[in-house]
């Protein structure tokens, strides 16, 4: 998804811009942080020489990051690269646990951005890690150990479907951001590959290739995603299926659960 330098539309406040203090070494060879970032933080573009893994236990924030821009709900995870920018909007209180981890100490061999499912089982290994063992731990001791079951633990969470990748071809873009502004439309494939100056069987073709996926399926999953946001800002379950577009919130409801497996009562009440 594109990223932009501007403030979650959903959230209509005055954000406080937070910066970072960049750490030249890590005092182990994975730093163990767990913090509380207020409403209405924005925590300005940043990068790391290491990978990071990124987990709110409580809250929901925006994430950037190079040319993804999603939201981030609780028992999902991200797996940043080392060298990729990033940025966080949190538009409500978050508790915020990260491990920051040198490239030498995890055997990652795919270096994209990710986001996983995080189980009840690594949640809360996650929140006894950051919490509970001291920042120069001990290596060589159980407490060392355990960091290494932590690293195998997360290296093997199952990849969630939040990565929504855009086109380049102007005019598949040019459909992309018009699902995306109004996601309440019914933008049928006749509709957009009109739209693109092709026919359906043409326009499919080029956006499975340029996209991964189905286009169907990409409509669905950028009105889904776009919940999340909606979901805790207040509004019904009902209220945001009709926002974007679903004729019943059973319906609504389903389509969710097929994508996130959990209900959407759940991340609107965190």
């Amino acid at each position: 998804m594109p990223a932009s330098t501007t403030p979650p539309r959903s959230n209509r406040r005055e954000w406080r811009l937070a910066s970072t203090s960049p750490l030249k070494t890590l005092p182990r060879p994975v730093y163990l942080r767990a913090y509380h970032i207020g409403a209405g933080t924005h925590i300005e573009s940043h990068r790391h020489h290491w990978w990071q893994f990124l987990f709110a236990r409580k809250g929901l924030m925006q994430v950037q990051a190079g040319e993804t821009a999603l939201t981030l709900p609780p028992d999902y995870g991200m797996w940043l690269p080392p060298g990729c920018e990033h940025s966080l909007w949190v538009g409500e209180d978050v508790e915020l646990e990260s491990l920051y981890i040198e490239r030498a100490a995890i055997a990652m061999a795919d270096r994209r951005l990710r986001v996983v499912k995080v189980d009840d089982f690594v949640r809360a290994f996650i929140h006894h890690a950051c919490t509970q063992l001291p920042v120069c731990y001990d290596q060589q001791g159980a407490e060392g150990r355990k960091v290494g079951v932590l690293l195998d633990s997360l290296q093997a969470l199952p990849d969630a479907p939040f990565n929504l990748p855009f086109p380049t071809a102007p005019r598949l873009l040019e459909v992309c951001l018009a699902i995306q502004k109004a996601p309440q439309l019914p933008h049928t494939l006749a509709q957009s590959a009109s739209a693109a100056h092709m026919s359906p069987r043409t326009f499919s073709r080029h956006f499975l290739r340029a996209t991964g996926l189905p286009y169907h399926t990409w409509r669905q999953r950028m009105r889904l995603l776009g919940t999340l946001a909606l979901l805790r800002s207040g509004l019904s379950v009902t209220e945001v299926a009709l926002a974007i577009g679903y004729a019943t919130p059973s319906a609504f409801i389903y389509a969710f659960r097929q994508l996130f497996g959990t209900s959407p009562s759940r991340i609107s009440l965190g």
